[in-house]
């Protein structure tokens, strides 16, 4: 056909007229051969010019489409050929041309596409059909939800379920590709669910997957449809209660591609695809884990739960331990699971031998967040401390790379110490409790230990969780240093070279800093009881708790993407610690609680006791006796609306500024 508009229009209108005129024949004798063959080389005629984009246009709008239909009606018979033809057609005029999709809609074509895949026995009509379905609901609703309407799944998972997969690869491929169009609706998910087309496409999988090197189109193309639609909860239940998780698990256990016959280029681009396929699988896999509904049910299935704890031992297979440890992480959700995931299933030693050996940081980053979920319910933490979580897992913490895998750590680190005095000594020193812990402290360049990698992970990082979450972490370990019963276990010497290991500047500027970031009144509380602490006890060398709160030095205004717009202080200029403290007691804008305002008035007072302990400097008492702490608290105090327990922590700072 002609480049040229106007001739390609022209030729285009001879066509229509000469399926009109077919068309009249047909209405009178439908047994006429002759008139089916001038529809069916008419067809042909449509079908090659709209291979060509200039003519796409001109043919939707013409009659063309409307005759198409209308002949397709007439076609009792079945004609292969006139089925052939006219499939081509709609398929290649629909082509990147949304307006000949709407065009089909419009003309209930969908009816007569759908009734040849229903009848058809024929291979080549079956994959024109489906080649007409795949470009004509390509990214256009209307159409997609007329076909799910016509029952179109159903006859897609027909073909799905040809017996030849090698016969019949070609269109099992593209009415895979289709019904991943549909399943971009509720209603297309729906439809493949109530159709069993979840088992339809796992055992196809099943069925490619014994030869991968045969069938990788196919594969991925059946794999598409799943990955689409694993986001839905209602899939993912449905996965799992059809009994199809093991099946997947083969999958992603056993299948491979082949080196027989290839180039080295050949491999490494089959690999790779398959690679990205294997991994759309395990990520199916995950999301079944995923859903509340699955959690329980799949924790109790000893035999999926059995077969993650072997995966988690294989150490050449590190995509099978990615895969387990993230399942595990999943249904690791209740207290109860993750109590007996480490008392029942023993689940520590293969974790702990993935994070120390695993190369790949999914499976690191995995490995993490099952222990991290574990860490959770307090039963476990000592056992978890015994078992050398706290050791393998403290080096990732130099993983700058990776910032999700730091953020695991420190969430481990964070709930073992907490209220846990045997693990707030291993993270402190890097020794077991029943070492001898009364040893002068670790100097600078000493031994590296799990507190020292967290202080220069949290001081190397620009990540705001990551820093809160870490400087939290050092609050809980000062607190249970100070003020937990369980450290009445060890002797008073350990428990001060515990305290002058935490008592030190490093630590002190991150706590401050924390305190004097608004963004949460929570984590400015932790700071401010972490300090108090810190101040009851002498430390070896200057007073990093009395230096910071005299400081005059401050940071860099706070990122402002970490400030919420409601801050309690006036942030027209950066505060130092002493000022923010001093603004958070006034309260002006009535955010602060009454209860870290107390706290900021415990922390002033051992402050000020602390500056007058023998063989400090005096100074640090002219300072804070002259820096405004009096006038703003006396401020406070005579205001009628201060609450009596905050009045009498004002008193007991104002009677040592005296």
């Amino acid at each position: 056909m002609s480049s040229d508009t106007s001739s390609i229009e022209s030729q285009i209108q001879l066509l229509v007229e000469r399926l009109q005129t077919a068309k009249a024949t047909l209405e009178q004798d439908q047994q006429s051969e002759a008139a089916w063959n001038e529809v069916a080389n008419t067809f042909q005629s449509f079908a090659d010019a709209a291979r060509e984009e200039s003519a796409r246009t001109p043919i939707g709008e013409s009659a063309a489409v409307s005759l198409i239909v209308s002949l397709e009606k007439l076609n009792k018979q079945q004609h292969t050929q006139v089925n052939i033809q006219a499939m081509r057609v709609f398929a290649n005029i629909c082509v990147d041309h949304e307006g000949n999709r709407k065009k089909l809609f419009e003309e209930n074509a969908f009816d007569g596409i759908l009734e040849i895949l229903k009848q058809t026995t024929d291979t080549d009509v079956t994959k024109m059909a489906c080649g007409a379905l795949l470009n004509s609901t390509v990214s256009f609703e209307p159409s997609q939800n007329k076909v799910i309407e016509l029952g179109g799944i159903e006859q897609l998972l027909k073909v799905l379920q040809s017996e030849g997969i090698k016969e019949n690869e070609v269109n099992m491929t593209i009415a895979c590709r289709v019904t991943n169009n549909l399943s971009e609706l509720d209603a297309g998910v729906q439809a493949i669910i109530k159709s069993g087309g979840l088992r339809v496409i796992v055992q196809l999988l099943e069925r490619t997957c014994k030869d991968v090197d045969a069938y990788l189109d196919l594969i991925d193309a059946a794999t598409d449809i799943l990955r689409t639609v694993s986001s839905k909860e209602s899939v993912q239940r449905a996965i799992h209660e059809e009994g199809l998780v093991p099946a997947l698990l083969d999958i992603i256990e056993d299948a491979g591609t082949t080196d027989e016959g290839k180039t080295e280029e050949e491999k490494k681009e089959d690999e790779k695809k398959f690679g990205e396929t294997k991994a759309a699988i395990v990520e199916i896999v995950v999301s079944v884990t995923l859903t509340d509904a699955n959690m329980v049910p799949i924790f109790e299935d000893k035999k999926i739960m059995n077969r993650f704890l072997a995966w988690l031992d294989l150490a050449d297979r590190e995509d099978l331990q990615t895969c387990a440890a993230l399942c595990m992480g999943n249904v690791a959700r209740k207290d109860d699971h993750c109590i007996k995931l480490v008392h029942a299933y023993h689940a520590l030693e293969p974790l702990i031998h993935v994070v120390r050996k695993a190369t790949d940081l999914k499976a690191s980053h995995a490995a993490t967040g099952v222990l991290r979920n574990l860490a959770l319910p307090e039963v476990n933490r000592d056992v978890m401390g015994d078992a050398g979580v706290i050791q393998a897992c403290f080096p990732l913490l130099k993983k700058d790379n990776a910032l999700p895998l730091q953020n695991n750590v420190v969430g481990i680190l964070k709930r073992l110490c907490t209220n846990n005095s045997h693990n707030t000594v291993r993270i402190i020193s890097g020794r077991e409790p029943f070492e001898t812990l009364s040893s002068i402290p670790h100097a600078e360049g000493d031994i590296e230990t799990p507190l020292s990698t967290l202080v220069d992970a949290i001081k190397r990082t620009d990540d705001f969780p990551l820093k809160s979450e870490g400087t939290r972490t050092l609050c809980n370990l000062i607190k249970v240093t100070w003020g937990s019963e369980t450290m009445k276990g060890f002797d008073a010497a350990s428990v001060s070279a515990l305290q002058q290991t935490l008592n030190r500047s490093e630590v002190v500027l991150l706590i401050a800093a924390m305190i004097r970031n608004p963004k949460y009144l929570v984590l400015q509380n932790e700071g401010v009881i972490a300090l108090a602490l810190l101040a009851t006890s002498p430390p070896q060398g200057k007073n990093a708790v009395l230096e910071e709160l005299v400081s005059q030095i401050v940071e860099e205004k706070p990122d402002p993407e970490t400030v919420i717009a409601e801050e309690p202080l006036d942030q027209s200029k950066p505060l130092t610690l002493l000022e923010t403290l001093l603004a958070l007691i006034k309260n002006k804008e009535s955010k602060c609680p009454d209860e870290v305002r107390t706290n900021i008035c415990v922390f002033l007072r051992n402050a000020l006791d602390a500056a007058v302990r023998d063989g400090e400097d005096p100074a640090y008492t002219t300072f804070l006796k002259s820096s405004g702490i009096k006038d703003s608290l006396t401020e406070v105090k005579d205001q009628a609306e201060t609450s009596p327990l905050v009045r009498a922590a004002m008193e007991e700072v104002l009677t040592r500024l005296e």
